[in-house]
Protein backbone atom coordinates (compact mmCIF):
# COMPACT_ATOMS: atom_id res chain seq x y z
CA UNK A 1 0.00 0.00 0.00
CA UNK A 2 1.49 3.47 -1.03
CA UNK A 3 2.46 6.11 1.26
CA UNK A 4 0.06 8.29 -0.22
CA UNK A 5 -2.95 5.97 0.71
CA UNK A 6 -1.74 5.24 4.11
CA UNK A 7 -2.49 9.07 4.55
CA UNK A 8 -5.78 9.05 2.76
CA UNK A 9 -6.85 6.44 5.12
CA UNK A 10 -5.56 8.66 8.30
CA UNK A 11 -7.42 11.13 7.56
CA UNK A 12 -10.57 10.05 6.37
CA UNK A 13 -10.48 7.95 9.79
CA UNK A 14 -10.04 11.12 11.67
CA UNK A 15 -12.56 12.88 10.15
CA UNK A 16 -15.08 9.88 10.62
CA UNK A 17 -13.63 9.48 14.55
CA UNK A 18 -14.92 13.16 14.96
CA UNK A 19 -18.37 12.99 13.06
CA UNK A 20 -18.85 9.97 15.08
CA UNK A 21 -17.78 11.81 18.72
CA UNK A 22 -20.01 14.69 18.21
CA UNK A 23 -22.52 14.12 15.67
CA UNK A 24 -24.94 16.36 16.68
CA UNK A 25 -23.08 20.06 16.41
CA UNK A 26 -21.76 22.29 13.36
CA UNK A 27 -20.32 25.59 13.53
CA UNK A 28 -22.24 27.47 11.18
CA UNK A 29 -19.95 30.12 10.35
CA UNK A 30 -21.44 32.74 7.51
CA UNK A 31 -25.17 31.62 7.96
CA UNK A 32 -25.19 32.62 11.71
CA UNK A 33 -26.73 35.66 12.40
CA UNK A 34 -25.39 35.41 16.07
CA UNK A 35 -21.56 34.34 16.08
CA UNK A 36 -20.21 35.05 19.88
CA UNK A 37 -16.82 34.25 21.36
CA UNK A 38 -15.67 34.48 24.83
CA UNK A 39 -12.43 33.83 26.70
CA UNK A 40 -10.71 33.87 29.96
CA UNK A 41 -13.22 31.31 32.04
CA UNK A 42 -13.69 31.32 35.30
CA UNK A 43 -15.16 28.28 37.52
CA UNK A 44 -17.15 29.56 40.15
CA UNK A 45 -16.94 27.13 42.72
CA UNK A 46 -18.00 23.77 42.79
CA UNK A 47 -19.61 21.21 44.74
CA UNK A 48 -21.13 22.74 48.25
CA UNK A 49 -21.40 26.34 46.65
CA UNK A 50 -21.44 26.72 42.71
CA UNK A 51 -22.19 30.62 43.48
CA UNK A 52 -19.61 32.09 45.79
CA UNK A 53 -21.01 35.37 45.99
CA UNK A 54 -17.93 36.63 47.77
CA UNK A 55 -15.91 35.43 44.83
CA UNK A 56 -13.78 33.05 47.26
CA UNK A 57 -13.43 30.06 45.17
CA UNK A 58 -13.57 31.32 42.03
CA UNK A 59 -10.75 30.42 39.91
CA UNK A 60 -9.45 31.10 36.46
CA UNK A 61 -8.92 28.48 34.34
CA UNK A 62 -7.60 28.12 30.26
CA UNK A 63 -10.09 28.06 27.22
CA UNK A 64 -12.48 29.56 25.26
CA UNK A 65 -16.79 29.33 24.01
CA UNK A 66 -18.59 29.79 21.06
CA UNK A 67 -21.72 30.54 20.11
CA UNK A 68 -23.48 30.64 16.77
CA UNK A 69 -27.19 30.62 16.11
CA UNK A 70 -28.88 31.12 12.19
CA UNK A 71 -31.53 32.70 10.71
CA UNK A 72 -33.81 29.83 11.78
CA UNK A 73 -32.98 29.46 15.00
CA UNK A 74 -30.68 26.31 15.02
CA UNK A 75 -27.39 26.67 16.35
CA UNK A 76 -24.52 25.43 18.96
CA UNK A 77 -22.66 26.17 21.72
CA UNK A 78 -19.22 25.11 22.67
CA UNK A 79 -16.70 25.52 25.11
CA UNK A 80 -13.45 23.69 26.47
CA UNK A 81 -11.44 24.47 29.53
CA UNK A 82 -8.02 22.85 30.79
CA UNK A 83 -8.16 21.72 33.95
CA UNK A 84 -4.75 20.69 35.33
CA UNK A 85 -3.55 19.37 39.24
CA UNK A 86 -2.21 22.46 39.17
CA UNK A 87 -4.77 25.11 38.43
CA UNK A 88 -7.05 22.68 40.37
CA UNK A 89 -9.63 20.14 39.68
CA UNK A 90 -13.44 20.60 38.87
CA UNK A 91 -15.56 19.43 41.50
CA UNK A 92 -19.16 18.83 39.90
CA UNK A 93 -20.60 16.33 42.46
CA UNK A 94 -19.67 15.54 45.61
CA UNK A 95 -17.75 12.49 44.31
CA UNK A 96 -16.34 13.50 41.79
CA UNK A 97 -13.33 15.55 40.29
CA UNK A 98 -12.74 16.24 36.70
CA UNK A 99 -8.82 17.40 35.06
CA UNK A 100 -7.94 17.69 31.30
CA UNK A 101 -9.62 18.88 28.48
CA UNK A 102 -13.32 19.43 29.58
CA UNK A 103 -15.40 20.13 26.24
CA UNK A 104 -19.38 21.30 26.59
CA UNK A 105 -21.51 21.52 23.46
CA UNK A 106 -24.95 21.97 23.07
CA UNK A 107 -27.28 22.11 20.25
CA UNK A 108 -29.58 25.09 20.08
CA UNK A 109 -33.03 24.36 18.12
CA UNK A 110 -36.64 24.41 18.58
CA UNK A 111 -36.84 22.68 21.93
CA UNK A 112 -34.13 25.33 23.35
CA UNK A 113 -35.66 28.52 24.81
CA UNK A 114 -33.58 32.00 23.45
CA UNK A 115 -34.32 35.56 24.29
CA UNK A 116 -32.85 38.39 22.90
CA UNK A 117 -32.48 41.79 24.82
CA UNK A 118 -34.37 40.94 28.10
CA UNK A 119 -34.07 41.06 31.37
CA UNK A 120 -33.36 37.66 33.72
CA UNK A 121 -32.43 36.51 37.00
CA UNK A 122 -33.60 37.27 40.34
CA UNK A 123 -37.45 37.45 40.91
CA UNK A 124 -37.74 37.25 36.97
CA UNK A 125 -38.60 34.04 35.22
CA UNK A 126 -35.60 34.05 32.84
CA UNK A 127 -31.78 33.08 33.88
CA UNK A 128 -31.43 31.93 37.12
CA UNK A 129 -33.01 33.00 40.78
CA UNK A 130 -29.68 32.27 42.67
CA UNK A 131 -27.72 35.12 40.61
CA UNK A 132 -28.92 39.05 40.74
CA UNK A 133 -31.14 40.59 37.64
CA UNK A 134 -29.28 41.82 34.84
CA UNK A 135 -30.47 42.81 31.39
CA UNK A 136 -29.50 40.05 28.61
CA UNK A 137 -28.35 41.07 24.88
CA UNK A 138 -28.82 37.25 24.48
CA UNK A 139 -30.01 34.20 27.04
CA UNK A 140 -31.41 30.59 26.90
CA UNK A 141 -31.76 27.13 27.93
CA UNK A 142 -30.92 24.52 26.04
CA UNK A 143 -29.19 20.66 27.04
CA UNK A 144 -25.25 19.88 27.07
CA UNK A 145 -23.46 16.71 26.95
CA UNK A 146 -19.75 17.18 28.82
CA UNK A 147 -16.45 15.25 27.43
CA UNK A 148 -13.56 14.82 29.35
CA UNK A 149 -10.17 14.64 27.43
CA UNK A 150 -12.70 13.22 24.47
CA UNK A 151 -14.95 10.20 26.09
CA UNK A 152 -18.40 11.66 26.80
CA UNK A 153 -18.37 11.82 30.60
CA UNK A 154 -22.21 13.46 30.97
CA UNK A 155 -25.34 13.35 28.82
CA UNK A 156 -27.90 15.89 28.21
CA UNK A 157 -27.09 18.45 31.50
CA UNK A 158 -29.95 21.21 31.59
CA UNK A 159 -27.97 24.53 30.94
CA UNK A 160 -28.90 28.33 31.59
CA UNK A 161 -26.68 30.53 29.75
CA UNK A 162 -26.48 34.32 29.13
CA UNK A 163 -24.48 37.13 27.17
CA UNK A 164 -25.85 39.39 29.51
CA UNK A 165 -24.26 42.83 31.75
CA UNK A 166 -21.53 41.89 33.82
CA UNK A 167 -22.25 40.56 37.52
CA UNK A 168 -18.72 39.73 38.36
CA UNK A 169 -16.89 41.96 39.96
CA UNK A 170 -12.48 41.20 39.41
CA UNK A 171 -11.90 39.62 42.65
CA UNK A 172 -15.01 37.29 40.76
CA UNK A 173 -17.62 38.64 44.13
CA UNK A 174 -21.29 39.87 43.40
CA UNK A 175 -21.60 43.12 45.46
CA UNK A 176 -22.54 46.61 44.69
CA UNK A 177 -20.79 49.60 46.86
CA UNK A 178 -19.79 47.47 49.35
CA UNK A 179 -22.91 45.39 50.00
CA UNK A 180 -22.57 41.64 49.08
CA UNK A 181 -25.08 40.00 46.87
CA UNK A 182 -27.40 37.13 48.90
CA UNK A 183 -30.45 35.90 47.33
CA UNK A 184 -32.28 36.70 50.40
CA UNK A 185 -31.93 40.30 49.82
CA UNK A 186 -35.82 42.00 48.75
CA UNK A 187 -34.40 44.38 46.07
CA UNK A 188 -31.95 42.05 43.32
CA UNK A 189 -31.32 44.88 41.20
CA UNK A 190 -28.54 47.13 41.20
CA UNK A 191 -25.63 44.61 41.11
CA UNK A 192 -25.04 44.99 37.52
CA UNK A 193 -22.68 46.70 34.64
CA UNK A 194 -24.10 47.50 31.62
CA UNK A 195 -20.49 48.75 30.68
CA UNK A 196 -19.11 45.13 30.95
CA UNK A 197 -20.72 41.85 29.46
CA UNK A 198 -19.80 38.70 30.18
CA UNK A 199 -21.06 35.16 29.41
CA UNK A 200 -22.52 33.11 32.04
CA UNK A 201 -22.78 29.05 31.56
CA UNK A 202 -24.42 27.11 34.68
CA UNK A 203 -25.19 23.41 33.53
CA UNK A 204 -26.81 21.07 36.06
CA UNK A 205 -28.41 17.40 36.33
CA UNK A 206 -32.42 16.65 37.15
CA UNK A 207 -31.28 14.44 40.14
CA UNK A 208 -31.58 16.86 43.54
CA UNK A 209 -29.00 16.89 45.95
CA UNK A 210 -29.62 19.19 49.40
CA UNK A 211 -26.28 19.75 50.37
CA UNK A 212 -25.28 21.42 46.73
CA UNK A 213 -26.30 25.11 46.37
CA UNK A 214 -28.37 25.57 43.54
CA UNK A 215 -29.58 21.79 44.64
CA UNK A 216 -28.87 19.19 42.17
CA UNK A 217 -26.39 16.12 42.17
CA UNK A 218 -23.96 17.64 39.60
CA UNK A 219 -23.37 21.52 39.06
CA UNK A 220 -20.89 23.59 36.63
CA UNK A 221 -20.49 27.03 37.12
CA UNK A 222 -18.24 28.60 34.34
CA UNK A 223 -18.19 32.93 33.51
CA UNK A 224 -16.62 34.37 30.64
CA UNK A 225 -16.05 37.57 31.49
CA UNK A 226 -13.93 38.65 27.96
CA UNK A 227 -16.73 38.80 25.34
CA UNK A 228 -16.69 39.43 21.44
CA UNK A 229 -19.63 39.56 19.63
CA UNK A 230 -18.87 39.06 16.30
CA UNK A 231 -22.16 38.93 14.53
CA UNK A 232 -25.81 39.99 15.47
CA UNK A 233 -28.79 40.94 13.77
CA UNK A 234 -29.01 44.34 12.47
CA UNK A 235 -31.99 45.43 14.37
CA UNK A 236 -30.50 44.70 17.59
CA UNK A 237 -28.10 47.34 19.44
CA UNK A 238 -25.82 45.82 21.23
Amino acid sequence: MSYRILILIGVVTALVGFFFVYPRYQWLGSDAVWAIRAEAPRVIGGYGDNFCYDGQGVLPLAGSLTLSIAADGTGSIDASVSVSDTSGSLHLASSDELTGTVRIRSRIDDSSEVEEQADINGDIEGGDSGLPQTHATLSGKSTFDLYVDGELRYEALRGTWSLADALRQSDGSIRQSGLLYSPLLRDKSGFSDPGRLEFTLLLHSDVPDPNNDPQYSIVLHLVFPDVTIEKQPPTVSQ
